[in-house]
């Protein structure tokens, strides 16, 4: 493999447990882009709250945010924008009003929080600000990039047991990006799929590409990519997907990844 696009996570990968970056992770970071490789953030985050890292970083781009349903060019251009069908839109909300589910509404760059209280401070606290709060009853009907509640993750678990039967139905992509988040995304929206547009616009191969993450928003992204790494704290589930295992997200395991790709291509080694 000839690997020229690197993808990374953020939360749990890229960043420590304190949602900060790892100065390892950005000092390897750009040393791969000097280097002429195309380096991308990948996250279930709106792209709102990537910005600030990929401007310390000097990118304005490619990057895939909200697990796939928004991805921007090397440029800043628009590569995907998806939405949910407004049928699904009004039952998750009918749903969330009935259950008491804290919600966060996504489109484009804005989120929306349905009320205050533990789960819109424990949101608040890991992205570093508060977004607008808006009554479930003002989501209606307003275009949604992707939905998520947040719960106790046995709450989660019990949601994602009635639900996702319900949405797969529909072809809507469920996944659980954190112990404590349920999001619903669009009709065959993965960030697999997220990364695979991306790539696709830049005339790249899976060969071509390489991921890291550690959670199950993840496990498209590194099964589709030619080279794919799991951190020593993912899901079970992503560890076994992977080419490879590297450190914690506080062992700066994603400069290990990347500068075993910048060292095996400085020294003309073909990637297994």
């Amino acid at each position: 493999m000839e690997i020229r696009l690197v993808a990374a996570d953020m939360d749990g990968t890229f960043l420590t447990s304190d949602r900060q970056p790892h100065p390892e992770n950005m000092r390897a970071a750009r040393e791969l882009i000097q280097a002429g490789f195309t380096f991308c953030l990948a996250s279930g985050r709106s792209i709102k709250t990537m910005r600030p890292l990929m401007a310390e970083l000097g990118l304005t781009g490619p990057v895939v945010s909200t697990n796939g349903a928004y991805v921007l060019g090397p440029e800043g251009e628009l590569v995907q924008h998806r939405r949910l069908q407004p049928e699904i839109l009004e039952f998750l909300i009918d749903h969330a009003e009935n259950h008491d589910l804290h919600t966060n509404h996504y489109d484009l760059d804005e989120i929306w929080f349905s009320k205050e209280g533990e789960f819109a401070d424990l949101y608040a606290g890991r992205l570093g600000f508060y977004p607008v709060m808006k009554p479930l009853s003002e989501m209606r009907g307003a275009p949604a990039t992707k939905l998520l509640y947040i719960a106790h993750p046995e709450v989660i678990l019990e949601q994602d047991a009635i639900l996702r039967p319900i949405m797969e139905a529909q072809g809507v992509s469920v996944v659980i990006s954190e112990p404590d988040y349920i999001e619903f995304l669009p009709a065959g929206i993965t960030k697999g799929a997220g990364l695979q547009a991306l790539a696709e616009s830049m005339g790249l191969q899976s060969s071509h590409v390489a991921a890291i993450g550690d959670w199950l928003n993840d496990l498209e992204m590194i099964q589709w990519a030619g080279l794919g790494a799991a951190m020593e704290n993912a899901h079970p589930d992503v560890k076994a997907a992977a080419d490879l295992v590297v450190g914690s997200n506080d062992e700066a395991g994603v400069a290990t990844f990347l500068s075993r790709i910048l060292a095996e291509s400085e020294a003309g080694i073909v990637l297994p």
